[in-house]
């Protein structure tokens, strides 16, 4: 028995123990074991197998590398995943998901980092720290394209939207142009309209980024995040039915106040995209936001990009090359139209053609 590492129940799929060892303060499961049971240690874990139950590690790390296939409940320390696991996590500090991860179930820790590439669908609870209300600074970026559309909207009152910025820009500026930086009204508007409504559960479709996820959960309860940026680019390299993409969109009714579309709509058509807006209706509450992002005519010649928030609303853009997908411009009477069954709260125009929506479930 390796030292400080006890498995509390062995199967006869543990097949060889002579691949358990020990390297320092560090525990190794290697290719060649298969353990079903109950793992407690006081030492660091390294799995690079088949495991499958219940891990806990007290005050210690659990890495799952590139090989590892996990199917457990995990206590730990720090995590850090380049492998399969399918599970929930309870991480006293942080978790590390690499590109090469798979990972499904829940998370419940400090901090997440996860590379970009990673598949990732997710609930996520972030332990929240005091933070203070920030507001954007920049009044020179964006214009205001549409104002309320029904006096009954709850979201904002009357002072509140004529207070929002509606200067015209002057220059220039692609969205190929490195860095781009905005300030995003749009994103605060739908975190304080959940935050005054204190409503706490919002669905992020992708592309994964770790500082919107780390944003994102402190200003909500719950945040559930599901890439279907990658599931797309994977069902056309594969040459499958997109029809079968809306799967993993499986959440109950009603299951959100919020949902980040992002620019997602822009790389489907119009028969795809009628089929996730009827399943955000679906999954949004009443009252729920949705908030739609499509990118000028520029985009058409760029590779993906996500949309990454930082402090006090801004957004960059960072590429995803391991993204290949089709582009579909579509002017604003095109988005509307499409987006018909949600009332438009509000939208934005830059500069360059980005355009911002937020729409709202009657």
């Amino acid at each position: 028995m390796v030292k400080g590492f006890s498995m509390l129940r062995k199967t006869k799929h543990m097949k060889n123990i002579n691949s358990l060892v020990s390297i320092g303060e560090k525990a190794i499961m290697g290719e060649q074991v298969s353990f079903e049971g109950s793992i407690r240690s006081n030492e660091d874990l390294v799995i690079n197998g088949p495991v499958k139950g219940n891990i806990e590690l007290e005050n210690c790390g659990l890495t799952i590398a590139t090989k590892g296939q996990v199917e457990a409940e995990i206590h730990a320390q720090n995590v850090s995943i380049s492998g399969q696991l399918i599970g929930n996590i309870k991480a006293i500090s942080n978790v590390e998901i690499t590109k090469e991860a798979d990972f499904s179930g829940q998370i419940k820790a400090k901090r997440i980092s996860i590379e970009d590439g990673a598949s990732f669908k997710a609930a996520i609870e972030l332990e929240h720290e005091p933070q203070e209300k920030t507001l954007p600074t920049d009044k020179s970026s964006e214009q205001e394209a549409y104002g309320p559309e029904k006096d009954a909207l709850t979201l904002l009152s009357k002072a509140e939207s004529s207070a929002i910025p509606t200067h015209l820009l002057r220059d220039e500026v692609s969205l190929e142009s490195e860095p781009v930086t905005y300030t995003s009204n749009v994103i605060r508007l739908f975190i304080d309209g959940l935050e005054r409504q204190q409503k706490g559960q919002v669905l992020d479709i992708g592309p994964v980024c770790s500082e919107n996820i780390n944003f994102l959960a402190q200003h909500v309860m719950r945040l559930y995040v599901c890439d279907m940026f990658l599931q797309l680019d994977r069902k056309l390299r594969k040459d499958l039915p997109i029809s079968s993409l809306w799967q993993h969109l499986d959440y109950p009714p009603q299951s959100f106040d919020g949902i980040l579309l992002w620019d997602l709509i822009d790389h489907l058509e119009d028969r795809e995209v009628n089929r996730i807006v009827k399943l955000c209706l679906k999954m949004l509450r009443p009252d729920g936001l949705l908030m739609v992002f499509v990118p000028g005519e520029q985009a058409t010649q760029t590779v993906i990009n996500s949309f990454v928030i930082g402090e006090g609303f801004r957004l960059d853009l960072r590429p995803q090359p391991h993204l290949d997908l089709p582009f579909h411009m579509r002017q604003n009477r095109e988005v509307l139209s499409l987006l018909a069954p949600f009332t438009l709260v509000k939208s934005f125009i830059y500069h360059n053609g980005l355009r911002q929506f937020l729409f709202q479930r009657d």
